[in-house]
């Protein structure tokens, strides 16, 4: 066993939160230009942790949550993040390990594909659980300039001959590229082979660095227009959607069919509340408007925006709130109960800077419920 307990200890939380197992934190060396490995001061609450072997892998098995139907080996979202899980030497016995206790459930790696080796991809075929996902980004112009080490020939072959479970690309605020990319995924007959196609907005922070808020803005500028696109072009392809708005909907419904569903158990929680019992439900900006429509006939809920100026950029969702960012915006006059969205903590009640739930509940004095 090669974790210490305080190593181990951020290697549960992960993937008891996540379902993700870290098993290296070592730099890819890729330099795509939205890594924030080096500047993410908030991460460094973290260990580093070392190539794990055979018995810490076993061991971070029974944290993962029996209802989940996929078991990512590499990169972490806290612990570990921006690493390539090809650069651990054991990860072809990794892989098949965790095929094996898990025959029930998908093995996937994230990778940008640049460490896998050739040789080695009739030895992933012959697992049938196993797919990589692939962050493809783009195969365009862009490509060199977003991942200085694009491995083109390498990404190509991976695209014709390794087994995938999905294909991400990137926008890139240029319409034209992302036609060629999709164009591209279907002549090769990608489409056929894996459980979906994702288009992404890209992304940045208050920390990133200059060239990536430029090509994250035009794909900001230009991201209705591309979903617009997408959904009449290649029904099939999903996107991921910053705001609940309803251009967004069609092409990947699980946000708007999750939205619904946690305003329906708010619901059904709040209609047990006595009539006096004043409610705020704490919305990131991703779901302010949607949540605001759904509860405006209720006058003893408020709900209330909260930035995300820890991160700041064009950081929209829940998963990034944390307890600063509402002490600064929040401030009620009235606030007996407060809703806040279950995916601001970790598996051991903790948000992005590590305060448990509990020094909210302290500081409001009130009763809060994650939903």
């Amino acid at each position: 066993m090669v974790l210490d307990k305080e190593q181990f200890d951020a290697f549960r939380m992960e993937i008891a939160t996540f379902g993700n197992i870290p098993i290296l934190s070592k730099y890819c060396g890729i330099g795509c230009v939205f890594c924030k490995v080096h500047t993410d001061s908030y991460l460094g609450q973290y260990p580093k942790i070392p190539m794990i072997d055979e018995e810490d892998l076993i061991n971070g098995f029974k944290y993962i949550n029996s209802n989940v139907n996929y078991v990512r080996l590499g990169a972490g979202v806290l612990v570990a993040p921006h690493t390539d899980p090809f650069l651990h030497p054991k990860i072809y016995d990794f892989i098949k390990i965790a095929s094996d206790y898990f025959p029930q459930k998908k093995i996937t790696t994230v990778t940008t594909g640049a460490y896998i080796r050739e040789d080695k991809v009739d030895f992933l075929n012959s697992i049938s659980n196993y797919g990589v996902d692939l962050s493809l980004i783009t195969m365009q112009e862009q490509r060199e300039a977003i991942i200085p080490r694009s491995e083109r020939e390498r990404t190509m072959f991976l695209l014709k001959y390794a087994p995938l479970n999905k294909c991400t690309l990137m926008f890139t605020g240029n319409l034209e590229e992302i036609k060629r990319d999709l164009e591209l995924l279907h002549e090769l007959g990608v489409h056929k082979r894996v459980r979906q196609i994702l288009v992404r907005r890209m992304e940045h922070t208050a920390i990133s660095q200059p060239r990536l808020k430029q090509l994250s803005q035009k794909c900001i500028d230009n991201y209705e227009k591309c979903i617009t696109w997408v959904k009449a072009n290649y029904p099939n392809v999903i996107f991921t959607v910053p705001i609940l708005k309803d251009v967004f909907r069609g092409g990947n419904n699980e946000y708007f069919i999750d939205a619904d569903e946690r305003i329906k158990k708010i619901k059904a929680v709040i209609a047990n509340f006595s009539e006096d019992i004043f409610v705020n439900l704490i919305c990131p900006l991703s779901g302010y408007e949607y949540f605001t429509k759904a509860f405006k006939n209720m006058p003893n809920v408020k709900t209330n925006l909260i930035q995300n100026h820890l991160y700041g950029g064009s950081v929209s969702v829940a998963g990034l709130l944390n307890h600063r960012d509402i002490r600064e915006q929040f401030k009620p006059s009235k606030n007996d109960v407060m809703f806040l969205p279950v995916e601001m903590y970790n598996a051991d009640g903790q948000d992005l800077l590590g305060e448990h739930m509990n020094e909210l509940v302290k500081y409001y004095n009130t009763k809060i419920i994650l939903s």
